[in-house]
């Protein structure tokens, strides 16, 4: 259905024609005959782009015409690839010549090189010839491209959320179902799905209800996931993580340690999960997240979205809520506010366009993804004649109940058709990446800006134009926003996303999923998006020789150093090329062979110097080496990349850079960098900030102790004033002691560092003066968001004025702070004070704190709470003892802040203490649901009982005396308990009846010999389904009597005196264990005798000599063996031993994997 020849060849053609003009006109093509064979080629394409647009449509009926354009688009991606070397070697050649004077092997060279380009044009020169005479037969007609809507994009009304039509008594009914506490089922999450077709708004549903205050309010978190095709358990909690407090995901976590990190969170809290666009039809895909999510509390919810009713079947636990076609009257509505800008001006026309309108939309057949993709189709053109030319077309065919995704295509397809060229490439560009991708919209651009699909004009510059096209795709309904978290992203729905890969293929190859996709000698796009993609890439690098792009997004890729060395000699034309997440510590030199490549993304490898062969790659726009932990330098010729825009490298890169390189300041096009200096040695870094005026989202100004006196700091002025984009500054004056003069001079500079209004974020490092200036006081920050002030360590008196926007203030190492004014902070959120060693007391009318860290702060005695706090962290203040919960809100009265009682003060969610030595007791805590103390030896007392109730999580670390295990009260609602290092824990001691209790660690405890102080002191744990037991030096076996027999996973590490896992029927009798995990036992030398449970999904044993030497035995002493060779997923020892083929390599097989591993 697609016209995938078609859609690169116009604006191939159109660069085409630009560069061999440009090539022309400079002077370029001095080899004998080439520029004659260059001019004949430009006149070809000529002739040939004037009836591109008559053979794009007739390709769909014509197949000879679509062979034609077929054989046009590949000689035009050769031609391309010809000239743009041929331009590149001769720019570089010129540049060496500066320096070389006299002939030298390096002309003989060029000479060389000439010739052979030469015979390459002249060759794809006739070549193209042919090509223009083969067009005569079609009798092809010169067509104008009228796709381009006649107005600029309106991309605004996409940011507004309220502009949905039709939904909104399904989200009325939907929110009061999930807020009712009718459908609770006990020991189980009520899972609510909405099923409907593609294209009905499913997604768009959830999201009003994802956002909705009352939903908001109700819940403790909420998360987002999109599924998609695949049920990927682990990708799911990767995702799910991400919207949990303070906690940092790493690719190296294992399954169970996301579990568990989830677990820790969710345990008794009533939290959301959205789960949209879901496929999976097999139970067992859907059972282990299932019996995750049954430790949370009572009222949990998970939204599913899915089209497959067999899907709400098996998931769902209340009747599917089956989504509605969109009414008629609203599908107008929605269609009116997308296709007319100012439906009112119409005039004349406006009855006949209505007329023709609800006939188009009548087609759509209550479709809202049809209907938006008709409104941004028509967006801006009142020529009834298109409009009714639109109405001819089928736009969708619909049966009643069938929920086939193709039927929606036509729809999309249509609109597709009427994209400008240019577009079309842009959209078509999306399907390298998988379905439920969330795009960022400036890294998108640059990846289009380095494949030249888009084109400037003096009027606006090429990123410009490139957000442009994006935007213009967002007003047309091809992406969808997506805001999730409180952060913007953009998507692509799955319908918009198979119409990409159907338009793209097989110029675009996406590999994931172990699906090779469709290559062949016409790909120039290739994506890989899996796991251990070696030999996929070794393959196509291989069979092929003209790719442009090469994506690598497979996180668990290794081993490229050979596969990189070889792609660079072979693949002369690539300009993309992502190497993020990979394995590679170290870039080929032959990296310089690609001399088209235009972005390079090394980010998040392990790399640790680049080549400076990296520097002769002239036509580099984009450099990404984010997250490079082991980079400390630049290559020394980096200056020599002028072509370069954006140079992407994180904080912590510029606070380990040994130097700069040479010459940076020659790097005039220069977009973004995320630091710039004030070096103060010649010729090194960039001069004065003034000399950056090209940096439009510079974040910091770094170094400014070198500033000069004078006029330094005005030049600085002017440049910060003028750049209005900026969002977030970073003023550091780190890097020397200072003496008097130097704390005069640098409160100079920051009064005269005026900022502009705009700016959100801003970090002041290491001032020395004693007092801030009056602009971060007299209210020209008032859109100032977050502020952090590190190492101001002058500074006395801390006065911020008016700052209404302000949600996150950040105070660290103001040693000499003494005194913070009863200023007023209404909207500030989170507030973290860190060793400021003299603060005697903190502000109390911050009525909407939510966040409080209070650490080393050694004067601090008393500490007020406001109401509305969640979450209180307090570690290491040595002298905090009153909590001032009775005095805890001031008010203005008359002028003056005033502290008054507040009895309804509940105290926070979430509390930490750690090593806070003068506190005694706990404070009144009504909602407490999270509890950690480490190193208070004085608290001895919990919450009495009724306080408790609420408790979910609770954990015990760093105490001597074991006399706080013993106080922990009697609640059903806990459902987590950490025990760790506690120097007194010989026995562990009977707990009260934890009948909710779902997870137990217990870690550190050295002198810790028993788990059982009292029969069945576990068995008694009857809902315990997780049990970790870690790094207890004195344990020599688990309790004969058991384990709980509700069980799902037991994991024991570092125990090194533990010789038995308990009596000969203890693991056998947990029916239910689906994870075991061993590590750092050496003296385990066997499983209990009856084995294990039938039951057991997943098996780690490591760092276990004995019981391994047991597991690789012959014969009839094969016991171990036979035990777990049922386990479906088994590693021992780093040997990984789960897919069918491996396993029928039997106990033989994994001895000789064992022998060749040491």
């Amino acid at each position: 259905m697609g016209d995938p020849a078609s859609i690169f060849v116009q604006p191939l053609v159109s660069n085409i024609i630009d560069a061999a003009g440009s090539l022309i006109k400079e002077g370029f093509l001095a080899v004998q005959g080439v520029k004659k064979e260059v001019e004949k080629l430009s006149s070809n394409l000529i002739t040939i782009q004037s009836v591109l647009k008559d053979a794009e449509e007739r390709q769909l009926d014509e197949p000879p015409v679509k062979h034609w354009l077929s054989k046009l688009k590949n000689a035009a991606c050769d031609i391309e690839d010809i000239l743009d070397t041929y331009a590149t070697e001769t720019f570089l050649w010129k540049r060496k010549q500066q320096v070389r004077s006299f002939r030298t092997p390096l002309s003989l060279s060029k000479a060389c090189f000439e010739s052979n380009v030469a015979y390459k044009i002249i060759e794809i020169s006739a070549e193209l010839a042919a090509i223009a005479e083969e067009k005569n037969k079609f009798h092809l007609n010169i067509i104008s491209d009228c796709g381009k809507s006649q107005n600029p994009p309106d991309t605004t009304f996409f940011l507004d959320t309220v502009n949905v039509f039709g939904r909104e008594s399904d989200k009325q009914t939907l929110i009061n179902l999930m807020l009712s506490n009718e459908f609770h089922i006990e020991g189980d999450v009520s899972v609510i799905p909405i099923v409907g077709m593609g294209g009905l708004g499913k997604t768009t549903l959830a999201q009003l209800i994802f956002h909705d205050e009352r939903v908001k309010n109700h819940f403790d978190f909420t998360m987002w996931v999109c599924v998609t095709v695949e049920f990927n358990y682990r990708r799911i909690l990767k995702e799910m993580i991400k919207f949990l407090p303070e906690v940092e995901y790493s690719n190296e976590l294992h399954t169970s340690e996301l579990e568990a990190h989830i677990i820790k969170f969710l345990a008794g809290k009533n939290f959301l999960l959205v789960l949209d666009d879901v496929w999976a039809e097999d139970y067992r895909e859907w059972e282990p997240l299932q019996n995750l999510l049954k430790q949370g509390g009572k009222g949990s919810r998970v939204l599913v979205t899915t089209r497959i009713t067999k899907v709400s079947d098996i998931m769902g636990t209340q009747p599917p809520y089956r989504l509605d076609y969109l009414p008629k009257d609203e599908c107008w509505s929605l269609f009116k506010k997308i296709a007319f800008k100012d439906y009112s001006s119409l005039g004349g026309i406006h009855a006949e366009l209505e007329n023709i309108g609800r006939k188009i939309v009548g087609k759509c057949n209550g479709l809202p993804l049809a209907v938006k993709a008709m409104g941004g189709l028509l967006r801006g053109n009142v020529d009834v004649n298109k409009w009714k030319k639109i109405l001819r077309h089928n736009i969708c065919e619909l049966e009643d109940g069938n929920f086939d995704r193709p039927k929606i295509l036509p729809a999309l397809k249509l609109s597709y058709d009427y994209l400008p060229s240019n577009l079309k490439q842009c959209f078509a560009y999306c399907s390298l990446f998988p379905k439920a991708n969330v795009f960022d919209r400036k890294e998108l651009v640059k990846l289009w800006m380095a494949e030249a699909f888009i084109q400037s004009n003096a009027q606006q510059s090429l990123e410009e134009a490139a957000i442009e096209c994006f935007d213009e795709l967002l007003t047309r309904s091809f992406f969808q926003i997506l805001n999730i978290n409180n952060k913007v992203g953009y998507t692509m729905h799955d319908l918009m996303h198979d119409l990409a890969l159907s338009v793209s293929t097989p110029q675009c190859c996406l590999v994931e999923h172990g699906k090779s996709g469709i290559f062949c000698e016409e790909t120039r796009h290739v994506s890989f998006q899996s796991k251990y993609l070696e030999n996929s890439i070794l393959q196509i690098v291989e069979n092929s020789k003209k790719l442009r792009t090469f994506l690598l997004h497979g996180e668990y890729v290794k081993h490229l150093g050979q596969t990189l060395d070889k792609m660079f000699h072979s693949q002369k034309y690539i300009r993309v090329l992502d190497l993020s997440l990979s394995d590679i510590v170290e870039l080929p030199s032959s990296i310089e062979e690609l001399k088209l490549l235009r972005y390079l993304d090394l980010s998040r490898t392990q790399i640790k110097l680049l080549p400076n062969s990296i520097c002769n790659l002239y036509n580099l726009q984009t450099l990404k080496l984010l997250g490079c932990l082991w980079l400390f330098e630049l290559p020394e010729d980096l200056g020599n990349l002028v072509n370069l825009h954006y140079l992407e490298l994180d904080e912590m890169f510029w606070f380990n850079c040994r130097m700069l390189p040479s010459k940076m300041g020659n790097l005039t096009t220069l977009k973004k960098l995320n630091a710039f200096f004030e070096s103060g040695t010649s010729g090194h870094g960039i001069a004065k900030p003034n000399e950056a005026a090209y940096l439009t989202e510079a974040a910091y100004l770094t170094a400014l102790h070198t500033l000069k006196p004078g006029n330094a700091v005005n030049e600085a002025d002017t440049n910060l004033k003028e750049k209005k984009s900026l969002k977030k500054q970073v003023l550091d004056w780190s890097g020397r002691d200072f003496n008097e003069q130097d704390k005069v001079k640098a409160e100079r500079e920051l009064k005269d560092l005026k900022r502009h209004s705009n700016l959100e974020d801003l970090a002041i490092h290491h001032f020395i003066g004693s007092n801030f200036p009056s602009w971060m006081t007299d209210g020209l920050l008032q859109n100032l968001v977050t502020l952090s002030l590190y190492h101001c360590t002058k500074c006395k008196i801390l006065s911020l004025g008016q700052l209404p926007c302000l949600r996150e203030l950040y105070i660290k190492g103001m040693q000499e702070l003494e005194e913070w004014p009863e200023d007023q902070y209404t909207s500030l959120c989170t507030l973290h004070i860190i060793n400021c060693l003299k603060l005697r007391k903190v502000p109390s009318f911050m009525s909407h704190l939510r966040f409080l860290k209070v650490k080393r702060c050694d004067s601090l005695k008393a500490l007020p709470m406001a109401s509305s706090l969640l979450f209180l962290i307090l570690i290491n203040n040595l002298v905090l003892e009153d909590w001032q919960e009775g005095r805890c809100i001031a008010k203005c009265d008359q002028g003056n802040l005033v502290g008054q009682p507040n009895p309804a003060f509940v105290g926070p969610l979430e509390l930490k203490l750690v090593n806070c030595p003068k506190i005694q007791a706990l404070p009144r805590l009504c909602a407490l649901q999270k509890l950690e103390i480490s190193g208070c030896e004085l608290v001895s007392v919990f919450p009495v009982p009724q306080v408790a109730q609420r408790l979910l999580h609770l954990a015990l670390d760093t105490c001597s005396s074991v006399t706080l295990v013993r106080a922990i009260p009697n609640t059903s609602s806990l459902h987590s308990l950490v025990i760790s290092n506690i120097s007194d824990l010989i026995f562990f001691p009977k707990l009260p009846h934890l009948l909710g209790l779902k997870a137990l660690y217990i870690s550190d405890c050295k002198s810790l010999t028993s788990l059982s102080e009292a029969k069945e002191s576990l068995q008694s744990l009857s809902s315990l389904q997780l049990l970790s037991i870690q790094g207890c030096p004195m344990l020599e076996s688990l309790p004969d009597e058991g384990l709980p027999t509700a069980l799902e996973c037991l994991m024991i590490g570092s125990c090194p005196l533990l010789k038995s896992l308990g009596a000969k029927e203890t693991l056998k009798r947990l029916l239910l264990l689906k994870d075991l995990y061993m590590e750092d036992c050496p003296l385990i030398q066997c499983f209990p005798e009856e084995g294990l449970p039938p039951s057991l999904q997943h098996l780690k044993i490591h760092g276990c000599p004995l019981l391994i030497e047991e597991c690789q035995k012959e014969g009839a002493g094969a016991t171990e063996w036979s035990m777990i060779i049922h386990v479906p997923d088994l590693e021992i020892d780093s040997i990984q031993l789960s897919s069918t083929q491996m396993r029928q390599r039997t106990r033989q097989g994994f001895v000789d994997l064992f022998a060749l591993k040491k």
